[in-house]
């Protein structure tokens, strides 16, 4: 290729060999796609053509469940990665949590000096999009139009479509079409749209490209053939449906085998997900504003207001539970109670510090914070707005794990406290109605004897107890993260994230207190 044909060429895919599974879905596929011109990719469903899209914006690693590529894509002349080419989900992929004004302002702040120039108002107005309305609560259309706009705002050269109309009636079908050709004439935009909707983009394409599930290849069809192209996708469909049954009925064999392997990549997967969780800990954040903006929402779903009356609530049933039968249901208590009165209160008071809050705390932090991260990423993985993300120029680990991680280290001691504090003052109260000698004073004084460290502020023990809940809180915020990252088909897939995540943070608190406590109370005499 010359330098002059070179220059005009937006996307080029170079020997691209695509593999899921056993089934080859690419085979040595070329193809460029013109500057500023409308192309489309077609073919049938399920040959791949989502996956090559993925591929042209550098979403697909080169192993991903199953799925195996090889190749070259460039754009205008470099290799292809995250954000060098903006993408229009099929699922819009909006940030909900943020106002169709934030989800503008969000790619234009990622898109530094590149970024439109056009405010985000003016975007809104343009595309006829209402910035009061709550993004959850956009028309389908509207939604559509902002994904759209959200991308123009990042100002990519190139704008991939994922199947746009797919699941419209004819007459929708037609309006979509005319909003990318509209689109496309206003901002000049290098667009390639995967479809399987021949009919309705047709009109406003400029060159057509068939993914031919046979050959594995894309064939750029001429002008003059785009008529006979439904009668050509008509046996490919009927054929793709035939493989994929095919495929579906794998041995037990394979299935076995892909089963350890995937035991295999999830160990090594853990070792490096702790790595990444303890780099994330340094925010490397390219815009401080979103980063700061990601973590006062993610500290408000840890340590919000109601996590705090979640684990007070705790304290109190600890506290109450704890003193009330220790004292209440002491054996032979006429006998009993003046000799162990001081020493109970005193292991009460220690046991409730280092032991009994700590543990019960880490337990429902793990099973209710944890869980609330891992619904919130799972649920972006399946909406595809951890895509859209890398798409603009910000990766997830640091604008989403990195809050995480700092929500959790300081909302799991907190709130740990939060509980020890009304446990105490529980005790003291059910102590004092269920005791009916001893006074105030006299819990006070015994409760802290084996707490008190003269000359400092803390209690005894405050480092280990620091250091345990540390521990918990990065382990239960790697947990809660990975498994919301995990690939989700479904909704239920988002649902057995939860529960995988509230039985393994739960199961790490638990082992690490047990760690703890063969060296922490080696030589402690409360």
């Amino acid at each position: 290729m010359n330098p002059s044909s070179q220059s005009n060429v937006g996307i080029s895919v170079r020997h691209v060999c695509v593999t899921a599974g056993e089934r080859k879905l690419l085979e040595n596929a070329e193809a460029d796609f013109k500057v500023g011109e409308i192309s489309l990719i077609v073919g049938p469903s399920g040959v791949g053509k989502s996956i090559l899209l993925r591929i042209m914006a550098g979403l697909l690693n080169d192993t991903l469940e199953g799925i195996r590529w090889s190749g070259e894509v460039m754009i205008e002349g470099s290799k292809t990665t995250c954000g060098k080419a903006g993408v229009v989900f099929q699922s819009f992929a909006l940030f909900d949590e943020l106002s169709a004004l934030g989800n503008i302002e969000i790619a234009r702040a990622s898109g530094g000096d590149h970024a439109s120039r056009l405010k985000p108002k003016e975007l809104l107005a343009a595309l006829r999009i209402p910035s009061n309305v709550p993004t959850s609560r956009l028309s389908g259309g509207q939604r559509q139009r902002l994904a759209i706009a959200r991308t123009l705002a990042y100002n990519p050269n190139v704008i991939l479509y994922d199947e746009p109309t797919s699941g419209l009636d004819p007459l929708t079908g037609r309006q979509v079409a005319e909003l990318l050709r509209d689109t496309h004439l206003e901002f000049g935009k290098t667009s390639v749209i995967v479809t399987h909707d021949y009919h309705a983009l047709m009109p406003i394409a400029d060159r057509i490209f068939l993914l031919d599930p046979d050959s594995g290849k894309l064939e750029e069809i001429e002008e003059a053939d785009w008529p006979v192209i439904p009668e050509r996708l008509a046996p490919m469909a009927i054929a793709s449906v035939a493989q994929e049954d095919a495929i579906d009925s794998l041995s037990f064999a394979e299935l076995s085998k892909q089963k350890f392997t995937q035991v295999l990549v999830g160990t090594t997967g853990a070792v490096v997900a702790l790595v990444m969780g303890l780099i994330s800990l340094i925010p490397f954040w390219r815009n401080p504003v979103w980063g700061l903006r990601y973590f006062a929402y993610y500290a408000r779903m840890v340590f919000g207001p109601t996590a705090f009356l979640y684990l007070m609530a705790s304290g109190l049933i600890s506290g109450f539970v704890t003193t009330y039968f220790t004292f209440k249901f002491l054996p032979y208590s006429d006998y009993t109670g003046p000799l162990l009165v001081e020493d109970l209160l005193t292991a009460l008071g220690f046991a409730t510090y280092r032991i009994f809050v700590p543990v019960l705390s880490c337990v429902l932090i793990a099973a209710r914070c944890g869980a609330a991260v891992t619904s919130d990423i799972g649920g972006r993985q399946f909406g595809n707005q951890i895509d859209a993300l890398n798409t603009i120029g910000m990766k997830p680990r640091n604008y989403l794990l990195t809050p995480i991680m700092w929500s959790f280290m300081i909302g799991t001691p907190l709130l740990s406290y939060a509980a020890f504090y009304v446990a105490k003052y529980t005790s003291l109260v059910t102590f004092v109605f269920a005791d009916g000698v001893h006074g105030p004073d006299f819990w006070d004084y015994y409760f802290h004897r084996g707490l008190e460290n003269p000359g400092f502020f803390t209690y005894q023990g405050f480092g280990w107890l620091i250091s345990k809940l540390l521990c918990c809180g990065i382990g239960i915020a790697i947990i809660s993260y990975y498994q919301g990252l995990k690939l989700k088909y479904s909704t239920s897939d988002v649902s057995r994230s939860v529960t995988a995540t509230i039985l393994w943070a739960t199961l790490f608190s638990l082992t690490v207190h047990f760690i703890f406590a063969l060296f922490e109370y080696e030589g402690v005499v409360p």
